[in-house]
Parts: C-alpha cells; sequence; structure tokens
C-alpha cells in the first residue's frame, strides 16, 4: 500500500487518519466515521490499490441504497482516470448496476436494500459504506459467505447508529477478537474541516448529534433521541407554586394513530416548567377545538404554536377563529422543520433546561421517541414500533415557542 500511494501522491494524498486506515492489515477492518472525515476518497484509494496489484479480483461496494453506492464508484473511476488509467466503453457499464473491469479485475456497485439479492456470488473484497445502517444479516448471511472461498477482506464504514451490529463488530476491532480491527475517525482529523466549520455545527445542533455525526461517538442506546438520563434529571417530585415567565403552548392535533395533544410550558430557554401535558379525548373536529381553546383559555397571555400539517392546517384555522385575541401560529411539519423542532427539545433537556413532575405516560413517549437514517441518507424522527408520539411533539412545538429568556429579567427555578 506505501509504494501505491507513493505513485498516486501527485493526485491524491491520504490524511494521517486516511493513512492509518489504508495500511491496516487485518482482515476486517470497522471505521466509525464522522461526517466529511473522507471515507468515500479512502476507500476508492483501497480500492484501486488492489487493481493495481495482485491475481484478478472482484470486488464488491455495498451501500442502503445503489444511488449511496454509486458516490463510492465513481470516485473509483475517477482516480483512475486521475492516475491516467484510462477506460473504454466496454469497460464500465451502468446497467442493470454499475460495474467496471479493469486488466482483469472487476468493481460492482450494488444495493443492500435486498440481501436476499446479493446470496450466492463471491468476492475478494467487499466495502459495506454506511455498514450502521444496512440490515445486520446482509453483513452476516450475505457478504460474508463470499469471502469464504477467496480469503477475502471486509471493509464496515460508517457514522455510528446507536448500540446496534456496527457497534457489536467495532468493538470486537477494539478488542481485537476474530480478526477485526477498528478506529473511531473524528471529522477534525480531515484537515480540510475547518475548526470554524465545527463550530458552528456544534452551535446549531444538540450535544448528541454533534457526538455522533462529527466525532463519530455510539450513542448511549440505539437511536436514543433523550437519553434516560436526561429524562430522570428533569423530574422534580413539585413544580414551584408560582412560576414566573412566558407561557408557551404545543398543540399537536390527532392524525390517523395519534391522539390530539396539549403542553404547556411556562418560562424561556434558561429554564422551564412543564406545567399541563395531556391528551384530548378523541372526538370530532370541532369538540377537539373546544376542548384544546379551554385548556389555552386557562392562561391568560399564552402563546400557541400548533401542528398545521395537512388535517391540521384547517383545525389550526378552527381554533384562531375561537381565540382571536389569543397569538395562535401554525407550524408545518417537513424534515428540516421537524428536525429543527426535536433537537431544540433535545438540547433543553441535555442542559437540564426543562422540568416536569413524573409523568408515565408522557416518560414511556420519550424512551420510545428515535432518530433513525432512512434508506435515502436522511434522518427521520419517529416513535419506534407501535409507540405514540403526541405528547413528545406538542411538547417539542411549546418548547419552540419558548423566549430565548425571561423578558422579566428573572431566571426562573
Amino acid at each position: 500500500m506505501e509504494s501505491f500511494l507513493n505513485q498516486i501522491a501527485a493526485v491524491w494524498r491520504p490524511h494521517p487518519g486516511q493513512r492509518q486506515f489504508l495500511l491496516a492489515e487485518a482482515t476486517n477492518r470497522v471505521l466509525a466515521c464522522g461526517r466529511r472525515w473522507g471515507k468515500t476518497e479512502a476507500c476508492a484509494a483501497d480500492v484501486v490499490a488492489r487493481l493495481q496489484r495482485g491475481p484478478p479480483s472482484r470486488q464488491l461496494l455495498v451501500a442502503p441504497t445503489l444511488a449511496q453506492a454509486q458516490i463510492l464508484f465513481r470516485r473509483v473511476t475517477d482516480l483512475l482516470a486521475k492516475i491516467g488509467c484510462m477506460l473504454g466503453k466496454n469497460e464500465v457499464r451502468r446497467t442493470p448496476f454499475p460495474s467496471v473491469e479493469f486488466e482483469g479485475h472487476s468493481v460492482v456497485a450494488r444495493s443492500g436494500h435486498h440481501p436476499d439479492s446479493l446470496r450466492g456470488d463471491e468476492a475478494d473484497h467487499v466495502i459495506v459504506d454506511e455498514a450502521a445502517f444496512v440490515p445486520e444479516e446482509l453483513i452476516t448471511e450475505s457478504l460474508w459467505p463470499m469471502l469464504a472461498t477467496t480469503a477475502g477482506r471486509l471493509t464496515l464504514i460508517s457514522t455510528p447508529n446507536g448500540l446496534n451490529h456496527f457497534w457489536r463488530f467495532f468493538e470486537m476491532g477494539q478488542r481485537g477478537e476474530g480478526g477485526f480491527w477498528s478506529r473511531r475517525a473524528p471529522s477534525r482529523e480531515n484537515p480540510r474541516v475547518s475548526p470554524e466549520f465545527l463550530e458552528a455545527q456544534k452551535a446549531q445542533i444538540s450535544a448528541r448529534s454533534f457526538a455522533t455525526e462529527y466525532e463519530a461517538s455510539f450513542a448511549d442506546a440505539a437511536n436514543v433521541l433523550i437519553s434516560q438520563e436526561n429524562i430522570d434529571r428533569a423530574k422534580v417530585a413539585q413544580l414551584p407554586d408560582e412560576v414566573r415567565g412566558e407561557t408557551s403552548i404545543g398543540i399537536d392535533w390527532a392524525q390517523t394513530q395519534d391522539h390530539t395533544a396539549v403542553a404547556v410550558l411556562q418560562g424561556s430557554r434558561d429554564l422551564a416548567y412543564l406545567v399541563e401535558c395531556t391528551r384530548v379525548p378523541r372526538g370530532t373536529w370541532q369538540d377537539l377545538v373546544l376542548r384544546a381553546a379551554a385548556i389555552v383559555l386557562r392562561y391568560p397571555g399564552a402563546r400557541v404554536l400548533c401542528d398545521s400539517t395537512g388535517l391540521g392546517n384547517p383545525v389550526t384555522d378552527r381554533l384562531r377563529e375561537r381565540l382571536p385575541n389569543v397569538p395562535v401560529q401554525g407550524f408545518d411539519f417537513n424534515a428540516r422543520s421537524r428536525w429543527t423542532l426535536v433537537e431544540g427539545l433535545a438540547e433543553l433537556f441535555e442542559r437540564a433546561a426543562i422540568r416536569f413532575r413524573p409523568n408515565p405516560t408522557l416518560e414511556s413517549e420519550l424512551n420510545a421517541f428515535s432518530a433513525r437514517r432512512t434508506d435515502s441518507g436522511a434522518i427521520r424522527y419517529e416513535a419506534r414500533g407501535t409507540a405514540h408520539d403526541d405528547l413528545v411533539m406538542a411538547l417539542a412545538l411549546a418548547a419552540h415557542n419558548l423566549p430565548a429568556e425571561s423578558r422579566l429579567g428573572i431566571r426562573l427555578g
């Protein structure tokens, strides 16, 4: 590998973290990466190095989706072009999936979405990009058997995704078990990622997300948004007799499965108390509006933020009509806005800036609320399994509408 890196030094030089990964000789390598660390470039160099030496080989590039696998595939062909290896038309194919033939070697990009479609194949080297987000059985039942007759190498590389199979393989590497090598690769190792960029990201997202996405740290529980430690720290036996500060009310209107939920916070983002958190009994839309309005009227001067997505928009309009003197705003859920909402709530819990009386229903929802990466690579926030998330979302809406600090100039608590 050293001679190959010297050979391509004019077009690409690895940073020290990439070099350590490329020089690792273990049969099974696991690299937990922060964003922008440079895993695609490192893996492309790893693939091309094998094309330059040894007997003909078959390398397989796998990712959660074909689009993700194609990114690495394109980086391989780009690097080949940069070092002067021009590929003919017959050497690169795009259908039914990307593949390249080069001097007896082959490189194939495949989606890991359907593990059974990869069974029965053979390979000398398998790279699984975003390995924490593919099914475990893809690795254990489809990909590993491909290497049985070739004494081949397995490379798992990914941003962490909780304490799942990727974490278990990583821990095997830390202990040196089963031919595994592993390493954590935080974003700061890439000299092209500036400290200023990382500081800006740290200010915009929760500490939990920053630790996962940029420091390549594994969460304390798979996909957890708010840790049990932070939930326990937020619970108090009693709220103060008098809570100073503004009142913010979040309303999450019922959809097909969830309930309508109302959460009432008093205070600011410095410190806020959850003075009411309830589900409204099911009924007609008119019934829901009347019951929600009755709760709002108990808190003069409150500001209200409602889910106005889809069916929620006309219901929010009805609430405005019912409460003409109350500032009622709508909040449209999409991938970006939902991210902003729930990460803001998680940040309050991380700062111990929220307090509530023990509430088993809310606590159950908080425990079940998770962040998971979809096949497209986006992060989706939702309750796991059949659990509800209406109280969590109502609380997140109320938290989003809190002032940054008490306008009375008094620190709460």
